[in-house]
């Protein structure tokens, strides 16, 4: 595995997973011993979408500021995404449970409204990936993957569109409505996915590839694999990791 596919391939299969998820949610349920299985889909790309949103704020947005050219105004295309796509989310959340604003809302037009901004979401997302293979700490990028694991597996698991997204504010509103959904998941028994696990960013050595018949030949491999006794941890406690969050 080359530089960078650890956080591609790991992103890419994210986002697949919502974008089956929300499948999962349009399909009708009619099944009259089962009258909850809407909820349940509907809920479940709510908070697999949710927790992802805060993942990508958590983990990718300071790194493309600080590294990609003109990083700045590609977190504001993704920034602007997220919003419109959380804002969706949370009326969805609010036609599923009756709440009286949204009641008039349609579904129809709220999974349109779902479809077109996560593939939006989506598009602005990948791009971000793109720009910081190309322009990151190549050590930085390998360990995003894991750090946004870390991030999702903690974060809230319903929207809250009207809360900060970037700086200390949006790191606190994070960790609060992390602890305040998971209080109500708990007490509604409420089933949460777990995230996708990061791919491993290992780079290969040469004689590693031949041994398991793997040759990719990358130009960047040595010829045998390095070990080193004090390496640096993958992964670092999730307060640590959050708090570099711009």
């Amino acid at each position: 595995m080359t530089h960078g596919d650890s956080l591609s391939l790991t992103v890419e299969a994210t986002q697949r997973s919502l974008e089956e998820r929300l499948g999962e949610a349009l399909l009708p349920h009619h099944d009259s011993n089962r009258p909850r299985d809407h909820y349940a889909a509907t809920d479940t790309f709510l908070a697999a979408t949710s927790r992802h949103l805060a993942a990508v704020e958590g983990s990718l947005l300071r790194p493309v500021r600080h590294s990609v050219p003109n990083g700045g105004a590609l977190v504001h295309d993704y920034l602007q995404a997220a919003r419109h796509l959380e804002q969706t989310l949370a009326l969805i959340k609010g036609r599923l449970y009756g709440e009286a604003y949204c009641m008039h809302l349609a579904w129809p037009d709220l999974w349109d409204r779902a479809h077109s901004e996560l593939t939006a979401h989506n598009q602005v997302e990948s791009r971000m990936v793109a720009e910081l293979i190309q322009h990151g700490d190549p050590e930085t990028v390998d360990g995003l993957a894991r750090r946004m694991f870390d991030v999702e597996s903690h974060g809230p698991t319903r929207p809250h569109p009207k809360t900060p997204h970037t700086g200390m504010l949006g790191l606190m509103a994070r960790k609060m409505w992390s602890v305040a959904d998971r209080f109500w998941d708990n007490a509604e028994g409420r089933v949460i996915p777990e995230p996708v696990h990061p791919a491993p960013h290992r780079h290969d050595s040469l004689m590693a590839q031949y041994l398991v018949a793997d040759p990719k030949f990358d130009a960047q491999a040595s010829i045998v694999e390095h070990h080193h006794r004090h390496s640096k941890p993958e992964s670092e406690p999730q307060a640590t990791a959050e708090a570099e969050a711009d």
